[in-house]
């Protein structure tokens, strides 16, 4: 690390400056260390909870698919739900402008720990309020949105 020195008691060691900047450097070191650790586990937690709002919208478009065609958009549109183990919710959408087929819309917001809101829904109610639809499309978007489209049978 650094050049050793002998005094005039023939002891050899490390200057003051010496061992100042080897602390600095491991210091710096660990808190790289650290910093990319506590980004791990936030990455860790982003993909556990995608998963398990990706399962709570499957598991919803498939309740949704099972359903009576007739009775799609009076029992499934704008609907919200909620799925244990995550915080969040989601909401499903049913346009049916024609008749014969109709466009089937899955959306799962929800929070992180460190309070991020992955989607629109901004108080994870399941319900489209002022000022939470920013692409003004209006439904609640995600990152988890599945869409389909079903045929009258």
């Amino acid at each position: 690390m650094g050049i050793r020195k002998q005094n005039l008691s023939g002891q050899s060691g490390f200057t003051l400056a010496e061992v100042m900047i080897a602390a600095v450097v491991m210091i710096l070191a660990f808190v790289g260390i650290m910093l990319t650790y506590i980004r791990c586990l936030e990455l860790n937690e982003m993909s556990r909870n995608k998963s398990l709002a990706t399962r709570a919208a499957k598991s919803r478009m498939e309740q949704i698919n099972n359903s009576d065609y007739t009775q799609l958009t009076a029992n499934f549109h704008a609907v919200p739900f909620f799925e244990a183990g995550i915080n969040g919710a989601g909401v499903s959408y049913i346009d049916a402008t024609d008749p014969e087929l109709v466009q089937i819309t899955v959306t799962f917001c929800w929070a992180q720990r460190s309070g991020l809101v992955i989607g629109e829904d901004s108080d994870l109610d399941g319900v489209l309020d002022a000022g939470e639809d920013t692409n003004g499309n209006g439904m609640l978007d995600s990152s988890v949105q599945l869409v389909t489209f079903r045929y009258d049978e």
